[in-house]
């Protein structure tokens, strides 16, 4: 298992078709406001915000799996996911210059990924996996009073002051405290597994669709409903999550080596240039498709694009693998 549980390691595969589905459905067409909702809702908003209620939990998932194994710092660590980055952030460029027949502008652009990028995630995990030695440290010295007493600090700052008061320090759960957030909570639930681990694997999938539930129903109300530091948001992660550490553990290399590479997903569709592209296809599916094929046209799309990314990643691999050897592993 490389050391790892698959049935884990599946829930990060389903965690990055959801930041899919996210993207395909919110970022492509929009959602309806609280104002539409309440004066005429019509089945296609009620559809979009279905869909959205149950794929919002992807990004909170994604983090927790690292809480929940901890991150190992080491300077081949982080120089690896340098390189990840970088490389598909230059493959985005190669493609813009064959797509323009010429040497297009923002080559340096392309070079500063965790400074000059539409893609908050890179620079926040980034800051989660600097700062992942010192967080580790700290944990283990906790005893479960102040473990707990972080947890709910951590709470405080993020839901209620970040979403509910809409305070700087994380008004929606696009920034690096919402990293520390997740990050801790994974902790937390894997220290404290024995307590967890009283319900079963169908009893958290159960709880993720009650709050499934709450979630989509909050958008009648509000519209940080889909904020990712949303308590709804939160608490159908976790259960999601737990659903899936519940799992009886299995063994298999394919899922591992899928799961392995799910983050280029997110590094090559979601850079604007690519993205444009991608929306610009959704939307003439909407425009040329209706009902049934319109779905399926959309479903066959975000196969496609999961597929043809970690296929890709492949080649990353070979290269990374190439270059490893003169880097320390610790």
């Amino acid at each position: 298992m490389n050391g790892r549980n698959s049935s884990v390691e599946l829930l990060r595969i389903l965690s990055m078709v959801m930041v899919l589905t996210v993207h395909f459905v919110g970022a492509a067409f929009g959602l309806p406001t609280v104002e539409e909702l309440s004066h005429h809702p019509t089945a296609k908003m009620l559809a979009k915000n279905a869909v959205e209620a149950f794929a919002i939990v992807g990004v909170n998932c994604f983090v927790l799996i690292s809480g929940y194994y901890g991150i190992r710092a080491s300077w081949r660590g982080i120089s690896g996911y340098v390189f990840w980055c970088l490389f598909a952030s230059m493959t985005i460029f190669a493609i813009r210059c064959v797509d323009a027949g010429m040497w297009a502008d923002g080559f340096f652009d392309s070079l500063r990924v965790f400074s000059s990028t539409d893609l908050w995630f890179v620079p926040a995990y980034l800051a989660l996996y600097l700062l992942s030695p010192v967080l580790n440290r700290g944990l283990v010295s906790l005893d479960r009073r102040n473990l707990l007493f972080l947890v709910a600090a951590l709470l405080f700052l993020n839901v209620y002051l970040g979403w509910f008061c809409g305070g700087k320090i994380n008004p929606s759960g696009y920034n690096v405290m919402q990293m520390l957030l997740l990050y801790v909570v994974g902790y937390v639930l894997r220290r404290f597994q024995s307590t967890v681990g009283r319900v079963s694997s169908a009893g958290y999938f159960v709880l993720y669709l009650a709050m499934t539930v709450f979630v989509f129903s909050s958008t009648f109300f509000t519209s940080k409903a889909f904020f990712y530091n949303s308590p709804f948001v939160l608490l159908s992660s976790v259960c999601l999550f737990l659903c899936f550490v519940r799992l009886r553990p299995f063994c298999s290399d394919f899922v591992n080596r899928v799961a392995a590479s799910a983050f280029m997903v997110y590094l090559l569709h979601k850079p604007p240039y690519m993205w444009l592209k991608l929306r610009g296809v959704l939307w003439q599916f909407d425009a040329r498709l209706e009902g049934i094929l319109f779905v399926l046209a959309c479903f066959l799309l975000l196969i496609a694009v999961f597929s043809v990314s970690v296929l890709f990643d492949q080649i990353r691999k070979k290269v990374w693998s190439l270059s490893v050897s003169i880097i320390p592993a610790k």
